[in-house]
């Protein structure tokens, strides 16, 4: 005997419309009837907007470097410290020259804000004082000793052909590239370890109105160089420097909360700015916020559980799904994807079972259509699971992007068929 019954829509305190779209999982049942439900109210569930602590942040794919003066999130600053390692062991001595110019050059595929204004970008650069390891976790809030001269003296943008064709030159004082050069056929020149006793790295900070630069720093073209020629002679030669590979690097940004006194704090090389704009974002029950750099995530909590169970307690569940839509703004763009994730009872977040590690939602169109069919039958009938989701952003320590979702076209739309 069949005992598939009937299959339909289901969406706490909502009407349904009835619809003939058959592309859906689970309407091939037999007897399988479909609804569509426009959700204009949330009273089933809370959404709100937290402000994120930290990120991991070291060995990013990108180094973030910039700031953007957003008129709803206001201050957003990414800096970042790096080592440099050697182009090969036993660096022979180099005498009798004279340096001719000290710069990094980073590529960079990517950038946020509008790189038409970045000609107000002003980049400063310090050695760093403590070391940092490849093999250590560091995150967004680490606070580096860094020493007090700036070395920096100009910066420019070269836009290519195509966006793997831009890079930027950051030029520093040449008493650095001296430095370097007197310490050629030294024990300090012998291998990256004794290199690093000798030159820890580097702390690269800026100011901006509206661009952050996604720099590659694996890219072929990204490396510290020092260009001298020989006395008497014409012919510029460069020293040049890995800053890519097994360099260690850590994102830094600013932090962005609420929490902030009155007085501007200062901390991971990163001057903190009072933020009032997060003041109105936390509160805001209309909209919610995502933003990368250690920005803020989403909550999504569900309410009357107990009343789900019991109204679903004779249904088999085919399909669950959950859908945020954004509020588009033409300046920024909003994630290309986001996770969702759930709160362990430790408070602890951990992976839904229907994505995995890795798996994070595209946004189509406007909005990011999660699939939680499997961590829905949990939540129903395992007493382990909360009922406490989180939106968080993907690459959250490698893009700047935000995201502002509106709250009343959220909405959950279960398939479930009788028994």
């Amino acid at each position: 005997m069949n005992i598939f019954k009937k299959s339909a829509y289901f969406l706490l305190g909502v009407g349904l419309i009835a619809c003939n779209d058959p592309n859906v999982i689970g309407l091939e049942l037999p007897d399988a009837a479909k609804f569509t439900i426009n959700n204009d109210s949330i009273t089933n569930f809370n959404i709100s907007t937290l402000s994120e602590e930290r990120l991991r942040s070291d060995e990013s794919i990108h180094l973030l470097l910039g700031e953007i003066n957003d008129p709803v999130f206001g201050v957003n600053k990414g800096a970042f410290v790096t080592q440099m390692l050697l182009p090969a062991n036993n660096i022979e001595a180099i005498q009798n020259v004279v340096v001719d110019s000290v710069f990094i050059t980073y590529s960079f595929s990517e950038f946020y804000g509008d790189l038409n204004e970045s000609n107000d970008l002003d980049i400063s650069v310090f050695k760093l004082e403590e070391d940092i390891y490849k093999d250590s976790i560091y995150y967004s809030n680490y606070d580096p000793s860094i020493s007090a001269i700036n070395l920096a003296i100009g910066n420019t943008i070269y836009d290519g052909d195509s966006l793997n064709s831009s890079y930027i030159n950051i030029y520093l004082d040449n008493s650095i590239g001296q430095q370097l050069i007197d310490a050629s056929g030294s024990s300090d020149m012998i291998d990256d370890e004794s290199f690093l006793e000798f030159f820890k790295g580097l702390y690269v900070k800026a100011t901006a109105s509206n661009t952050i630069l996604y720099l590659n720093p694996s890219s072929d073209k990204s490396r510290f160089s020092v260009y001298y020629h020989e006395i008497d002679v014409d012919t510029s030669v460069s020293l040049d420097f890995e800053i890519g590979g097994n360099a260690a690097r850590i994102n830094l940004f600013n932090k962005k909360g609420p929490q902030l006194s009155t007085a501007a704090v200062s901390t991971n090389g990163v001057s903190d700015v009072i933020n009032s704009y997060y003041e109105g974002i936390i509160s805001d029950t209309n909209r919610s916020y995502l933003q990368s750099m250690a920005g803020c995530k989403v909550k999504f909590e569900f309410n009357n559980l107990e009343t789900l169970k019991q109204q679903l307690s004779d249904k088999a569940i085919n399909k669950v799904t959950i859908d945020f839509e954004i509020e588009e703004d033409g300046n920024y763009d909003s994630h290309e994807k986001l996770y969702l994730v759930r709160e362990k009872q430790d408070g602890e977040f951990d992976y839904l079972i229907d994505y995995g590690p890795l798996a994070a939602e595209e946004l189509n169109g406007k909005t990011y259509s999660f699939n939680i069919t499997r961590y829905f039958v949990q939540l129903l009938t395992n007493d382990e699971y909360t009922d406490i989701l989180y939106l968080l952003s993907s690459g959250g320590s490698a893009n700047a992007n935000r995201t502002i979702l509106d709250n009343s076209k959220t909405s959950i739309k279960i398939i479930y068929t009788d028994i």
